[in-house]
């Protein structure tokens, strides 16, 4: 294997509960000096790149915001690929621009996009998602993570009401973000790689390490963040595992992943 790329995480193995975890600034400017492409990978779907971006430059991590590729942007993509479509958003204010352009329809809409809006999990809201999906409409989502992590601890995230509407509507999510293939392929095309010269690193077996194993991509799971609560998770182990980010390159080199 001849190591080119690397399709990192974010939230949880670069950051955990709004801090840069020890080690990732230094790891992510090592890969670079080594010649290592990057790209940062987030399900988060509440804020834009260029606030994700913000967020890691305050933590002490370098990235910019074409280097960030979200699973709302991917969502929004795959809708304006349907020329003409229109949809019923239930979705963050900062996703709610990725939909410039695209017709609002509350009665008949061709996609219901939900993402996290947090409070804004209502009856009202999801009875009325309810009701379109069940009337014909396709439940399109960035991702079905369950819980993520904030400064106070666990929170449920837009996956756990996500699975009550599928359970109610009998019909299942199209999701854009990991672990969808296309959202790894998208992550590949836009470094100019191909799947066996590129490696996943995240803290999240269901959607990180998931999405890699469906695509064959070599993969590492961090003991971070999510990482700590790896336990059965109903699908094949890891194949590589770390305590953080900051044993990436020794661990690539050990393996014999990078010289």
């Amino acid at each position: 294997m001849h190591l080119k790329a690397l399709l990192l995480d974010i939230d949880g193995t670069l950051m955990f509960k709004g801090q840069a975890i020890a080690g990732a600034n230094e790891t992510l400017r090592n890969a670079r000096e080594r010649g290592l492409l990057v790209r940062l990978l987030t399900n988060i779907s509440a804020r834009s790149a260029d606030q994700i971006a913000g967020e890691l430059q305050a933590a002490g991590i370098d990235a910019m915001a074409d280097q960030i590729q979200t699973a709302a942007s991917a969502c929004a993509h795959h809708v304006k690929a349907h020329a003409g479509a229109s949809c019923h958003l239930l979705v963050p204010p900062a996703m709610e621009s990725l939909f410039e352009g695209v017709p609002r329809n509350c009665e008949a809409p061709d996609f219901v996009v939900v993402a996290d809006v947090a409070e804004r999990f209502d009856y009202a809201n999801l009875n009325l998602a309810f009701r379109l999906v069940r009337q014909g409409a396709t439940l399109l989502v960035p991702h079905r993570n369950l819980y993520w992590h904030d400064r106070e601890g666990p929170m449920l995230d837009a996956g756990a009401f996500i699975v009550g509407l599928e359970a109610a509507t009998g019909r299942s999510a199209s999701i854009t973000g990991k672990p969808s293939p296309l959202f790894f392929q998208a992550a590949l095309a836009a470094l100019g790689v191909e799947a066996h010269e590129a490696i996943v690193v995240g803290d999240d077996m269901r959607t990180d390490i998931a999405g890699a194993q469906a695509l064959g991509l070599e993969h590492v799971l961090v003991l971070t963040g999510k990482g700590r609560d790896h336990g059965d998770t109903g699908q094949a182990p890891a194949r590589h595992r770390i305590a953080s980010i900051a044993d990436l390159l020794d661990h690539l080199t050990a393996t014999a992943l990078i010289p």
